[in-house]
């Protein structure tokens, strides 16, 4: 039985749609496609297996609620198509502090055409609706396009970490942004 199911939380909570998209709960049957675009991101390359990958979104539709503490991801599909896009993970924190890291990957033929901008924009405005009090999201240095969408979305870049991400035993730098519900 899923969360969903289940009653603990309706999935029409997290159901976002913009004029484009369609965000929603990972489930299970979206796996093999979230795999996929993670595994062409240009930075923070997939380090999982498929495998790893589909028990990953299972045991997260067997979350309690989708805003349980812990990571969730969410899918982002076309609305005209319903074509897989990508994925926006949101980390919840404890209720009691009210923050939320975020982050998101999508498949490279839907980049540049401003759906990562229409959807996360929206599970943005959602989060704060639901009263989270302070977003935050990390990316890679060299992610200059991560970077300008955050900004587009009055993020605020408030660090710089040196070396702080490793890949191939190479250290790269991350920058760290956030926003108050209050931005």
């Amino acid at each position: 039985m899923t969360a969903a199911s289940a009653g603990a939380m309706p999935f029409d909570d997290w159901l976002l749609t913009t004029v484009r998209t369609i965000v929603r709960p990972a489930l299970a049957s979206d796996a093999d496609a979230l795999h996929a675009s993670r595994g062409q991101m240009p930075f923070d390359r997939q380090t999982r297996s498929l495998a790893e990958t589909r028990k990953l979104i299972a045991d997260m539709d067997r979350r309690p609620v989708h805003d349980a503490a812990g990571w969730q991801q969410f899918a982002v599909l076309a609305r005209a198509s319903g074509a897989f896009l990508g994925d926006i993970g949101v980390n919840f924190d404890t209720p009691r502090n009210r923050q939320a890291e975020i982050g998101f990957a999508f498949a490279p033929f839907a980049r540049r055409q401003g759906f990562a901008t229409e959807a996360v924009g929206a599970m943005v405005s959602h989060l704060f609706a639901r009263g989270r009090h302070r977003l935050i999201a990390q990316t890679d240095m060299r992610n200059i396009a991560t970077q300008r969408l955050l900004e587009r979305l009055q993020f605020r870049r408030e660090a710089v970490h040196l070396k702080s991400w490793e890949e191939d035993g190479v250290w790269f730098d991350e920058v760290g942004y956030a926003r108050l519900a209050t931005d």
